[in-house]
């Protein structure tokens, strides 16, 4: 396994564990979490959190409407064409996977932060988007490693765009919501 998706699979594990770690807390102690992360350290991670989010809105919808398109179009010519593109899809995902991971894990830490006038509850918002579109990544994954492993079939295709397309909706809409947070600070 290449060091690139061990860090990934960190970062994954890590922001699913600090988001469980802090709903089980609130679940506990019946009030907001502490926070650990504060001052100029919690605004600069909400920034940090704010471009990921737009990167990843950008590399979701460039994955869905183009890239996993291509699975189609290299089926069409023949398997060895097909393998040959998902072997080289495959070697280029670091500059997407590496994002994403830590998109997830800014959003996840996020929660045991105080930026300055981002409110709890949406903090809370945007991490449980990541957090599910993080669950819909093994079903996307899945989807590739049945192509990679059998060739092309129009039932994993159908299996990675839809998983791929919940998972943009759920990275857009926290996109979309960390913009409205920084918006509304700057009024």
């Amino acid at each position: 396994m290449p060091v690139y998706f061990i860090f990934f699979l960190a970062m994954l594990g890590s922001a699913v564990l600090f988001y469980a770690g802090a709903l089980g807390t609130v679940a506990v102690m019946r009030r907001p979490l502490p926070s650990l992360i504060k001052g100029g350290a919690a605004d600069g991670l909400q920034t940090v959190h704010l471009a990921l989010a737009w990167i990843n809105f950008g590399v979701c919808w460039l994955l869905y409407f183009n890239v996993y398109r291509i699975h189609v179009d290299m089926a069409a010519v023949s398997d060895v064409a097909f393998l040959a593109f998902a072997r080289g899809y495959t070697t280029r995902l670091p500059i997407v996977v590496l994002p994403y991971g830590a998109g997830a894990l800014a959003a996840a830490l996020s929660l045991w932060s105080s930026p300055r006038g981002v409110s709890r509850r949406a903090l809370w918002g945007m991490a449980t988007l990541w957090l599910l579109s993080v669950a819909c990544t093994p079903w996307a994954a899945g989807a590739q490693d049945d192509m990679h492993d059998h060739g092309f079939t129009d039932a994993a295709f159908q299996q990675l765009q839809l998983a791929h397309l919940l998972r943009s909706l759920c990275v857009c809409a926290a996109a979309v919501w960390a913009m409205w947070e920084c918006r509304r600070l700057r009024d």
